[in-house]
């Protein structure tokens, strides 16, 4: 373990694990969060409509408006949080919830064991063990939020996770290719998690909740890891103009020189605004925090070949000074489908760690229209 974690996790015991850092908007106010283990479910509530037992359930309840709430630690690696959804009084769910139960599933070939809850009836089958209720994301009535904080000295990253698709799927010159990294940092204390359940659906349908015990007890994940934000990461994405190419990052125009195109995609999380087209961070619908970018490859393409997704970090930028690093023990997390099916053969690239440019990227197969897929699964 790095000294670095034993003096973060230091700093916020000395701050009394009661204070976390928040923030309303852009202008980044403080906020209060206490960390409380025994916390009991408040309210209840009926699900959407939809859904069937053992199947992929119909959509998901709240407004568009509504945002995820946090259910993953986070540290502000800058000091420079996102906007999160308040949860002042701490857990308070009187939203939606659906029933779920069994395994939560890994891909969209698993099924997902869930169903809505029907007043006159269990909806669930006969003797299923090991029931829960799941409260549903982007619903006002359903607040909750783990524990973020800052920085308190230098963030040595432990380990980087590329979005399963990029590392198990080729992608073809139509596909609008979701490209998401999540930086985790090993925790010396457990801090505060919550569990959580895939409740029905994939992709832009997807719906998660918070698990909660029958009789109203929040379910709370180990809390041994956080992700870590970082506002001036930046997504640089080029192609390859040689099957062994020559390459040098030039960290003054953060990207790759030699033998491969210009920039065809080059931004900061700082320098995002309103709308698309920005490389941003966000609280994704399992409550964590990553780095995602949508790459329309027809619109943002030379055609079929190979293409380099770099993630690296500017040193200055929208006020902060850098502050997260890769290092010799920075590594990269194995896909799902390689860790459960590792001999079987597949697409995708393989991500590496250059610890030496604090950068890490992975090299994608873009094949002709209809040689690749147009969809996949996120970062976990």
């Amino acid at each position: 373990m790095k000294t670095t974690k034993s003096i973060l996790i230091a700093g916020i015991l000395l701050a009394g694990m009661n204070f976390f850092t928040s923030c309303e908007d852009e202008n980044f106010a403080p906020d209060t969060f206490q960390a409380s283990s025994g916390q009991d479910a408040q309210g209840g509530g009926k699900g959407p409509g939809g859904g069937g037992s053992g199947g992929n359930g119909g959509g998901g309840g709240g407004t568009e408006s509504t945002g995820n709430n946090l259910s993953f630690p986070v540290i502000w690696s800058e000091g420079v949080p996102l906007v999160l959804r308040p949860a002042l009084n701490g857990v308070q769910l009187g939203g939606d919830w659906w029933y779920v139960w069994g395994e939560n599933p890994i891909d969209p070939s698993s099924p997902i064991y869930s169903c809505n809850p029907d007043i006159s009836d269990p909806c669930y089958p006969a003797g299923t063990p090991d029931v829960y209720k799941a409260y549903l994301q982007k619903d006002a009535a359903n607040q909750w939020q783990a524990s973020n904080f800052n920085a308190t000295d230098v963030i040595n990253v432990d380990a980087i996770d590329w979005g399963d698709n990029l590392e198990s799927s080729d992608w073809s010159v139509t596909s609008k290719v979701r490209t998401e990294v999540v930086l985790y940092e090993n925790l010396v204390t457990p801090v505060t998690e919550y569990a959580m359940r895939h409740v029905s659906g994939w992709g832009i349908d997807e719906v998660h909740g918070l698990q909660v015990e029958l009789d109203g007890d929040v379910v709370y994940g180990p809390g041994t890891q956080a992700t870590v934000f970082s506002p001036l990461a930046r997504l640089t994405i080029q192609q390859l103009t040689s099957t062994t190419p020559s390459l040098t990052w030039d960290a003054s125009v953060h990207a790759w020189t030699g033998d491969v195109s210009a920039p065809l995609f080059n931004k900061a999380v700082y320098e995002a605004a309103d709308g698309p087209g920005y490389y941003n961070g966000e609280v994704n619908v399992k409550g964590k925090v990553i780095y995602g970018y949508t790459w329309d490859v027809k619109k943002l393409g030379m055609g079929p070949g190979t293409y380099r997704i770099t993630f690296s970090f500017d040193q200055t930028g929208g006020g902060a000074n850098l502050n997260t690093f890769f290092d010799s023990g920075t590594t990269i997390m194995l896909p799902v489908e390689e860790v459960v099916a590792a001999e079987e053969p597949g697409g995708g690239g393989t991500a590496v760690v250059d610890a030496t440019n604090n950068l890490t990227f992975i090299d994608v197969n873009i094949t002709a229209a209809g040689g690749g897929k147009g969809g996949g699964k996120k970062a976990k």
